[in-house]
């Protein structure tokens, strides 16, 4: 008996629980990089017809699927033109609607409000495949301040890493980085985190925006898994993100707020719902 217990307390604390499972901790980051996909925009030009815009984390939130990202990433570009490849069927998959924070209203200077959220619950129906994309997100899973975090683990799609030989090949070639980080001192944005990667960042970080992060915690004598937050800026070896409780706060305000008209943009508040039909 003595020998079994000791076997299981290193199962323990070499495995990570997830979502109440034991999951062996050399196996955790090809279980989390799916979760992380490349966001990209159609832009309807035959020669080019994708755009790569960085990096999204998909979200099983409340019964409804999401691809969380920044805003920032939006610059320029409308947000019906969104989207994501599914290279499986070689498809691009557009959203069926989205949730920002307006940036017309000066609520704060936290970078709390530089998010967005599309609505892809109908197409994940449609397909199961793509629907596995997307992590299960309880209250239970959110990273909370006074956690006690052993380390992190962040996924983001650098444009560096990416493919794209489309006009000759029409060939999109997609990469995945994950990369494993410590906790790093607390910033003055109280919204936001930090961690800094075990290794050298010997790559360029543009188009990690709107990548995963992930946190391992120790809860009594389990190390369990939780979302940390969505990437937001990277450079020098530090991986800033904001985190998983604003999140959670747009993912709440998009879910309480339906779509109702096809292909309306309307302005709520601090909020832009779209429904983009």
């Amino acid at each position: 008996m003595d020998e079994l217990k000791i076997l299981l307390e290193r199962k323990v604390r070499t495995s990570v629980r997830v979502h109440g499972i034991l999951v062996p901790a050399n196996s955790l980051q090809s279980r989390l990089h799916v979760f992380c996909q490349n966001l990209v925009r159609y832009t309807g030009i035959e020669a080019f017809p994708v755009q790569l815009k960085g990096s999204a984390t998909g979200l099983n939130y409340r019964g409804k699927k999401f691809l969380a990202c920044t805003a920032h990433q939006l610059r320029d570009v409308r947000e019906e033109e969104i989207g994501v490849l599914f290279l499986d069927e070689n498809t691009y998959i557009s959203s069926a609607g989205y949730t920002r924070f307006n940036a017309s209203v000066q609520q704060t200077e936290s970078d709390a409000v530089d998010l967005c959220v599309f609505d892809f619950t109908e197409q994940t129906e449609a397909n199961t495949l793509l629907g596995r994309r997307f992590f299960t997100l309880r209250s239970d899973d959110v990273l909370r301040d006074e956690d006690e975090v052993l380390g992190y683990h962040a996924y983001g799609c650098p444009f560096g890493d990416q493919t794209y030989d489309v006009l000759d090949n029409n060939h999109v070639g997609t990469v995945i980085r994950s990369m494993t980080c410590e906790p790093e001192k607390h910033i003055f944005d109280q919204a936001v985190g930090s961690c800094r990667l075990l290794s050298k960042m010997d790559f360029d970080p543009n188009g990690l925006s709107g990548g995963a992060v992930f946190a391992t915690v120790l809860e009594g004598e389990e190390i369990v898994l939780k979302f940390a937050g969505i990437i937001n800026r990277a450079g020098g070896g530090i991986i800033r993100f904001i985190k998983a409780k604003s999140v959670q706060r747009l993912l709440d305000l998009s879910v309480e707020s339906p779509s109702r008209v096809r292909a309306d943009y309307t302005d709520r508040g601090s909020l832009i719902v779209g429904n983009l039909g």
